[in-house]
């Protein structure tokens, strides 16, 4: 493999292919493609393995599928506070052992396939105790829910084995995303079949698609919610953002995210930005830091260590340190984000909103002679392999040029990147399982309610994923989540964040503003608080 090009030339170049923005039109399918008024056409850069049903995607697929659906639970645009859904109501009883949800009457899925009721409620709930099922919730229902009981047709109560207190977060927009199917459809077509085709209660019902390209939309009339001003909507994935722009200009397309120097572009092309402010905290996956019993553990990588060995553990640290010390932040704040991020106090998860946010998190600074002194001190002096994928990840849609600047910084103090890129469709489902093969990669995380119910996800070892260190803090995680006091759970997810700060778990790059470019066909668009590629597209007006 050629070796890359220099960091200062890369950061110079990652902006310059906005300059060929203006070639080749994007085909769209169906008829005058964006031309009609009647039709909106959103460019999103990925999405991740196309997969409607809660208990087998992650928030990765909600840009593409969260209009086909309504949640139990809604959010307040402008807040992230909960707002009643499809369930007009929710409480828990029996000290939290017991959870009560009051349906909606009359809501129905498309397509003639009925009324929803509690059975589709229960049934969506029980996919998640398949022993396959992959979905970010899936491990709290398998390891908590004891059975799930219906009254009537508008009620369903949940019990659990134990107390829990997070019951109502697994059900909300956004994280939570326990999008309710008709049970009906999926016994009559079966899963296989259902998933080319979703049916829902949302406000857009699915027409067609071709997978990994576009899925078009109609809208529903009469929406209990939110009735959408397009009456047609087409989702493209584009991953490449100059042909997303040279849609934009052409007219192509109406919605599309833009980044880096394409904002510029957008800007003298006569498009209008629309900002969500401090949406993704963003860092660099260093992968084997797992458990024994999973693919990925590799205690002789020089940044993971050998957690039963205190001497090992010290060096891993200070070479996860040194990979922090190693990346210019500012450089790609500035270059590469254009200023539309910050080196923000960060610790993994906390965002500015969550109570015991602390203003002392600050990212470690630029300091390359330091990263190679501590190398040399852990036993590095001559560097080491990093196996890295320079991927378009659904909430680092510049996760490629992010993850070159970080790897040429790397290549300054010895560390020697070996880059293997592969799809999120394909790559996602192996760091889901732990078998990422120890690879390294940028990610943008989405905001919890709490930065505790992320980390019972994506640090524990019975949690869904590894984002950061698997398996290290369970016994935290767990005191943490049993605590049903707000603010003394406050104090212990404080006390947890500064160890994973301490730690140097991930390579803290800083927190990133998504945009999107909007032709003047669009009129406005009220996106969710804090979310990375938030749908909300029946919230998009047209222009008067």
């Amino acid at each position: 493999m050629a070796r890359p090009i220099d960091r200062r030339t890369f950061l110079k170049r990652a902006g310059q292919a906005a300059a060929v923005a203006a070639g080749t039109p994007l085909i769209l399918p169906g008829r005058g493609a964006g031309q009609g008024r009647d039709r909106l056409v959103v460019a999103v850069g990925q999405w991740g393995t196309e997969t409607p049903f809660a208990w087998r995607s992650t928030q990765g697929e909600k840009p593409l599928w969260d209009c086909v659906y309504d949640s139990l639970i809604m959010r307040d645009a402008k807040t992230f506070e909960y707002r009643p859904g499809l369930a007009t109501e929710w409480k828990a009883t029996n000290e939290m052992r017991t959870w009560t949800f009051k349906l909606r009457p009359g809501v129905k899925f498309h397509e003639g396939w009925g009324e929803l009721t509690a059975e589709d409620v229960k049934f969506t709930v029980e996919q998640n105790l398949k022993p396959d099922a992959g979905g970010g919730s899936a491990p709290f229902f398998r390891n908590n829910l004891e059975r799930i009981e219906t009254p009537d047709k508008l009620t369903v109560v949940l019990h659990f084995k134990n107390r829990v207190w997070e019951v109502a977060s697994n059900f909300t927009q956004f994280v939570g995303y326990q999008n309710v199917v008709p049970k009906k459809y999926l016994e009559s077509v079966g899963e296989e079949k259902a998933a080319l085709h979703p049916i829902g209660t949302g406000p857009y019902r699915h027409v067609e698609g071709r997978q990994g390209d576009y899925h078009r939309f109609a809208a529903v009339a009469g929406h209990w919610r939110k009735t959408p001003a397009f009456k047609e909507m087409v989702i493209r994935r584009v991953p490449d953002p100059a042909t997303r722009l040279s849609g934009l200009r052409a007219g192509e397309i109406d919605i599309g995210v833009v980044f880096g120097d394409y904002l510029d572009q957008a800007v003298k092309a006569g498009l209008r930005l629309h900002d969500v402010p401090n949406s993704a905290c963003y860092w660099v996956i260093l992968g084997g830091q797992t458990t024994a019993d999973r693919e990925d553990y590799c205690p002789t990588c020089p940044w993971a260590g050998d957690r039963s060995d205190p001497k090992s553990r010290e060096n891993a640290r200070k070479v996860r340190l040194a990979m922090n010390l190693a990346v210019n932040k500012k450089a790609i704040i500035d270059a590469l984000w254009k200023g539309k991020g910050s080196d923000t106090p960060f610790s993994y998860y906390y965002y500015p909103f969550h109570k015991g946010y602390s203003t002392d998190w600050k990212i470690p600074p630029y300091d390359p002679e330091r990263a190679k002194k501590l190398l040399a001190e852990a036993g590095y002096a001559g560097g080491f392999e990093a196996r890295v994928n320079p991927m378009v990840m659904v909430y680092a849609l510049d996760g490629p040029d992010v993850m070159e600047a970080v790897a040429l910084d790397w290549e300054k103090v010895g560390i020697k990147p070996k880059r293997f890129p592969e799809m999120i469709s394909t790559f996602g489902p192996k760091s889901r399982n732990r078998k990422s093969n120890k690879t390294h990669w940028v990610y943008g995380s989405p905001p919890f309610d709490e930065p505790i119910l992320a980390w019972s996800r994506v640090l524990h070892s019975k949690g869904a994923f590894n984002l950061l260190v698997d398996g290290a803090y369970d016994e935290d995680i767990d005191t943490a989540m049993r605590e049903f006091d707000l603010d003394k759970r406050v104090r212990l997810t404080q006390a947890l964040g500064q160890k994973l700060y301490d730690g140097y778990y991930g390579v803290m790059l800083g927190m990133k503003s998504i945009t999107w470019a909007m032709t003047r066909k669009v009129g406005g668009w009220q996106t969710l608080a804090y979310v990375p590629l938030e749908t909300n597209y029946e919230y998009v007006s047209p222009a008067s």
